[in-house]
């Protein structure tokens, strides 16, 4: 069957192991595995014993027995036990898919319990349509985090451990963390750590005290750089992000957030308003005299076309990781140009 993230907790209920497999996959593997937590954490409540076990698949494809050894076998106390097993494709489809090909036949699940984590699967892919048919299985399909979502999950997270923040700082906060769900709860981890105790909300001083980072300031300083144009420091830039070893995709979302806060302040042109304190990230008043320049290089046009650009490539880098890197060096000096000639104008 096809469930949702957001039914984990009124489907997979502790006390019933109609569906006792979970395939979670999706882009963002901080989000697979923050997924296959609550799964574990909703399994686990009608047990106060209920133990987590993880598989490596390498270990399965040598001994495909050693999985259906470990979810058929009931504890003799009525525990349950919890498998969890990381993979990517198809690489342990096999003894899955036998097992919930038992699981169906019988109507009903096993003693224990499979959570199986995958990067993307495609519609094609056997593991995930075989599943999403299945009668006691779920598949379900997770996505990469939104500014809303991170925003959400750092409000839940600071506010479970006392700590507050103010609106401005939550903002920068956000708009620092990584495109990565697990890079994000580390930091998110750290803020909270640094705020416990504090005695008032967190503020903008804090975040940039506490938070930024070599790696998120070289990133933003080379996508800036090449939007205004700027050949020198763009290559000063990317040497340096090259150095704190940024991947394609992170950088490319780097970008992508750029290209969207200049498109927004587009549209706000004309309003009489702050427009820098309604961009999301905000352009605070220190850097919107540079943001400003930048924004007279791009038109509406010019940008969206930059935005379908920067899609293009993080599709190839996903596709083909080795030609991420010169296609990124080619997006970058077309932008450059670009800026440069209309700065010249």
């Amino acid at each position: 069957m096809i469930l949702k993230s957001g039914q984990v907790s009124s489907r997979l209920k502790s006390s019933d192991n109609t569906i006792w497999c979970a395939l979670i996959f999706g882009d963002d593997d901080g989000v697979v595995s923050d997924l296959a937590d609550e799964i574990v954490a909703v399994w686990s409540k009608s047990s106060s014993s209920a133990r987590q076990i993880t598989l490596d698949d390498d270990d399965i494809r040598r001994e495909p027995h050693l999985l259906s050894d470990k979810v058929e076998t009931g504890s003799l106390l009525g525990d349950i036990e919890i498998v969890r097993v990381r993979t990517s494709g198809e690489k342990i489809s096999k003894p899955v898919l036998d097992l919930v090909a038992q699981a169906d036949q019988m109507s009903s699940g096993f003693a224990n319990r499979l959570i199986v984590l995958n990067g993307s699967l495609n519609k094609r892919s056997k593991l995930r349509t075989t599943i999403e048919q299945s009668k006691t299985a779920a598949a379900i399909q997770v996505y990469a985090d939104t500014q809303d979502s991170l925003k959400s999950m750092v409000q839940q997270k600071l506010a479970s451990l006392d700590v507050e923040i103010e609106d401005e700082a939550l903002e920068d906060f956000v708009s620092l963390l990584p495109g990565h769900r697990g890079l994000a709860n580390q930091e998110t981890e750290k803020l909270a750590l640094y705020g416990r105790g504090l005695g008032r909300p967190l503020s903008i001083a804090d975040i940039r005290l506490v938070c930024r980072t070599d790696a998120d300031d070289s990133a933003r300083d080379l996508a800036q750089a090449a939007l205004d144009g700027d050949a020198v420091r763009c290559q000063a830039e990317y040497d340096r992000v090259n150095e704190t070893g940024t991947t394609t995709i992170s950088f490319l979302r780097v970008l992508e957030m750029e290209i969207k806060r200049l498109m927004q302040a587009r549209g706000l042109m004309g309003t009489g308003s702050d427009i820098g304190r309604k961009l999301r990230p905000p352009v605070w008043g220190s850097e919107w005299p540079a943001f400003r320049a930048r924004l007279d290089l791009w038109t509406a046009s010019s940008l969206t076309r930059l935005l379908a650009a920067v899609h293009d490539l993080e599709l190839q880098a996903k596709t083909s990781a080795a030609a991420g890197d010169p296609a990124l060096r080619l997006l970058l000096l077309n932008v450059v140009k670009s800026a440069a000639s209309r700065a010249k104008r």
